[in-house]
């Protein structure tokens, strides 16, 4: 074995080894594992010597392993220990993961203790041009009926974002997209050739557009809003965005824009031909 594959496989045992610590195996523990997934099978003193782990602590990690279901023991002198083989194992980690999340589904509810006043709907800020562009996503990914859509920033148009609107349309929703940007407009149609597509000027003046403007406006189920705008960054030359956003159909923000909105891309169908 050359350095370099030595190299290798000490990288992939220090990872594997992290990754069972991660499913609440102990660093010894996990040692102990990993070595009979290289040996096979072996006695405490080989798992030792393979797995860097004191010879009196590895009888303590069997017997642990063996209660988890990754160990078979073999009662001979001296003891043989055999790991589970790679499927095995990963179901039975899986298992005591779903196991886990089962129990978390039925105690988070519960933590709850009722609702805290309707405070006329909560509104929400959200920093970074990849926040914005996934948090767009989630909310259409929630849609049922309607989306509406006007967005003039390239960047934000993410796949997830196309792929989200593209899902929507397939699942009979009402997507309707505004751009100013011709690009913008190809670039829905292409993903989403279902969606109406209009251009629409309502919020800006250029295009690329200018510094502080309204980068997008997006509103789903008449309820859920979000409004993004550019914002600059501590970096010379460089932009995000910012977005203040609410799902709260009580919050008065969106009783204002949901007219403004409908009347700036829904408005333009009719004189405008949908690309």
């Amino acid at each position: 074995m050359t350095d370099t594959d030595a190299g290798s496989t000490d990288d992939i045992v220090a990872e594997t080894v992290e990754l069972l610590k991660s499913f609440e195996l102990t660093e010894y523990e996990a040692k102990c594992f990993v070595a009979l997934a290289r040996i096979g099978q072996g006695t405490a003193k080989e798992a030792s010597e393979v797995a860097d782990v004191p010879q009196a602590r590895v009888y303590d990690c069997m017997e642990t392993l063996q209660d988890r279901g990754l160990v078979d023991v073999q009662q001979s002198k001296p003891r043989q220990y055999r790991g589970s083989d790679s499927d095995d194992a990963l179901d039975t980690i899986e298992r005591r993961v779903d196991r886990k999340l089962e129990r978390l589904q039925e105690l988070l509810p519960q933590l709850r203790e009722g609702e805290r006043g309707d405070g006329g709907g909560e509104i929400w800020v959200t920093d970074g041009s990849d926040e914005v562009a996934e948090r767009m996503a989630t909310l259409v990914e929630a849609t049922d009926d309607e989306v509406m859509l006007a967005v003039a920033a390239p960047d934000l148009l993410t796949d997830d974002l196309l792929e989200a609107l593209a899902a929507a349309t397939d699942a009979g929703v009402d997507v309707t997209v505004g751009s100013p940007d011709e690009n913008i407009r190809e670039r829905v149609t292409e993903h989403a050739a279902a969606a109406t597509v209009v251009e629409t000027w309502t919020w800006w003046e250029t295009v690329p557009i200018r510094n502080g403007a309204v980068s997008s406006v997006l509103m789903t189920d008449g309820e859920a809003l979000l409004v993004s705008a550019d914002a600059p960054t501590e970096l010379p030359s460089v932009r995000t965005h910012r977005a203040v956003w609410t799902d709260s159909g009580e919050a008065p923000l969106v009783g204002m824009m949901r007219p403004l909105l409908a009347n700036a891309i829904r408005g333009e169908i009719e004189g405008t031909a949908a690309l």
